[in-house]
């Protein structure tokens, strides 16, 4: 992606490519070796295509200029990969003004990120048929007592996993089991996410994750982790299937078509929810469990998409064609 840390406001209004490529964050970035970093933001720039042209513009504060506001009209399209609604509340706000009068295409409108956090997604996604949606409860500053009674309000049973809003790729403070270990969980400041735990484990007693990418339109599988632990992240892919080439052989037969050959029922899903969360580009985690039922894990645009290809993995590339073809006609549908 080259630098994307900074614009050059100096061209403000000269138009050097057809896309405008949209990142920010609330907070400084973190200073790491080659640049900076911060999360929140998509990686699916990956997918832009190398002969294309784009501008960058970082709405950081450290780098973006207020009095400098860039002229976004000459562009045909922006893309914002600021996606995290918990963590950039403020930045998609500023987008959000920018694009004010903007005639483009805009990819992932800031007004759709901001209905994307996993409260507000699991009430827009209830009532989907052959979809379970765990109940979701969010608290501010909880004090103790809160969270047990606005569980109990709610409807929520134990056992319960309590996060941090705004954080991802597994990262929980725990399942609780009681009222105790709820309000010890929600200890401290912050904005505290109260999630249903549904056991999803199959027949055979391994949890699968499967994950479904949107782009435009177009559906693309990315792949099935299998794990022995329900709170399944990248590593245990490298932890439990090197070893069990039925579950290579299992994940390997999914890419048989792009959009995954899932049964039917799940793509009528999984359009269902793409149809809901109004986002252009977005993935959606799963489970299927002993019975059949699609249990939802979460569905946004801020999961990570980039993924490491070494034996015996290397056909996850094949997620690779359909997902470049499907990002570039979301971009351009014309061309």
């Amino acid at each position: 992606m080259g630098n994307p840390w900074a614009y050059d406001f100096s061209a403000i209004g000269r138009r050097a490519a057809p896309l405008m490529v949209i990142i920010g964050s609330d907070s400084d970035p973190r200073s790491q070796r080659g640049g900076y970093g911060m999360s929140g933001n998509s990686d699916v720039h990956q997918l832009i295509p190398g002969t294309l042209q784009f501008d960058q513009l970082n709405l950081s504060r450290q780098f973006y200029n207020p009095k400098s506001r860039p002229d976004l009209a000459p562009y045909d399209c922006v893309l914002n990969l600021v996606t995290d609604p918990d963590q950039h509340p403020k930045t998609l706000e500023l987008l959000r003004k920018l694009l004010r009068g903007y005639r483009g295409r805009v990819i992932n409108r800031p007004e759709a990120v901001v209905r994307s956090s996993r409260d507000l997604v699991a009430r827009r996604l209830s009532g989907i048929e052959g979809l379970r949606v765990p109940k979701v409860v969010r608290l501010r500053n909880p004090k103790p007592g809160a969270a047990p009674a606005a569980m109990e309000r709610a409807g929520l049973g134990f056992p319960v996993i309590v996060r941090l809003a705004g954080t991802h790729t597994g990262q929980i403070v725990g399942r609780v089991n009681s009222a105790e270990e709820l309000d010890e969980a929600c200890r401290g400041s912050g904005d505290y996410v109260l999630t249903e735990f549904i056991d999803f484990a199959s027949a055979d007693g391994l949890y699968r994750k499967y994950r479904l990418w949107s782009f435009g339109q177009r559906t693309v599988f990315k792949h099935v982790i299998i794990s022995d632990a329900w709170n399944i992240h990248n590593k245990d892919r490298s932890r439990i299937m090197p070893g069990r080439p039925d579950l290579i052989e299992e994940e390997r037969r999914l890419f048989s078509r792009p959009d995954g050959t899932l049964p039917d029922h799940v793509h009528a899903i999984f359009d269902n929810v793409r149809a809901r969360l109004g986002l252009d580009f977005f993935g959606m985690d799963f489970g299927i469990d002993r019975h059949g039922q699609t249990v939802l894990f979460e569905a946004n645009a801020t999961m990570s998409y980039a993924m490491t290809f070494e034996p015996p993995f290397k056909y996850l590339e094949l997620a690779g064609p359909p997902a470049r073809d499907a990002f570039k006609q979301m971009l351009f549908p014309s061309k």
